[in-house]
């Protein structure tokens, strides 16, 4: 009995997975929407390194500039919990000694990573120029964001499906057939099949509105993907 329900299980599944698309006539396509904006807020995050043949004065620069690096916060109107960092890491630096045919230890890093949530974006480059003024060399991420990017995913995807829409007709068009209803839709590719259309294929694709610059924060885009099988009459 158990035999026949496993059986019975892997059947449905292989079923469920043939209908993803149908052996009927019909049109499958990607529709894309992305809208450009300017960010409102910003992720920095970065690392305090110091390098030092003796551990106690590597440590001591790397809290004299963490220091350093709160009061430019303090400077910048960043409040506390938007600030986040970690404990110091602490780094033996090895080096091979031909002589002694062995590694030594030829200093320490001491390093602790930072993170800022910037709400006033209007002031990032001036923010990031006062950074690397402080001593910080390693930037290790920079996230632009909105604030109503929640809203934003909701447009692009109105504009997703307006566009899998409209190259689901431009297909049937050209082949001189009618969609006659939506079939399935999501937003992954299906059974990972490759969409026999985009609209994107059909029109000259409009470069990105991104800007970037030494510390310029240009624009996002927020964008949405979506797959959908059409059948035809």
């Amino acid at each position: 009995m158990r035999i026949l329900i496993w059986l019975s299980l892997i059947v449905a599944s292989f079923s469920s997975l043939a209908a993803a698309i149908p052996d009927s006539p019909h049109v499958y396509v990607k529709g894309r929407g992305a809208i450009s904006v300017l960010p409102d807020l910003a992720e920095i995050s970065f690392s305090v390194i110091r390098r030092h043949s003796d551990l106690i004065q590597a440590k001591k620069e790397a809290d004299t500039l963490s220091a350093k690096i709160i009061k430019i916060a303090e400077e910048y109107e960043i409040a506390k919990e938007d600030i986040s960092a970690s404990e110091l890491f602490i780094q033996q630096e090895m080096q091979y000694d031909r002589q002694a045919g062995k590694q030594v230890i030829t200093g320490f890093k001491v390093s602790r990573n930072i993170q800022f949530y910037l709400k006033k974006i209007d002031v990032y480059s001036r923010l990031m120029q006062s950074l690397v003024n402080a001593g910080i060399t390693q930037i290790n991420g920079i996230k632009m964001m909105a604030s109503n990017a929640e809203d934003l995913q909701k447009q692009a995807q109105k504009l997703a499906i307006s566009d899998a829409r409209a190259a689901a007709e431009e297909l049937a068009d050209g082949f001189e057939v009618k969609i006659a209803r939506l079939y399935r839709a999501a937003k992954e590719p299906i059974r990972g099949e490759q969409p026999y259309a985009t609209m994107e294929s059909m029109r000259d694709s409009a470069p990105a509105n991104i800007v970037e610059g030494a510390f310029e924060p240009g624009s996002i885009t927020i964008e949405q993907v979506v797959y959908a099988v059409y059948l035809i009459e």
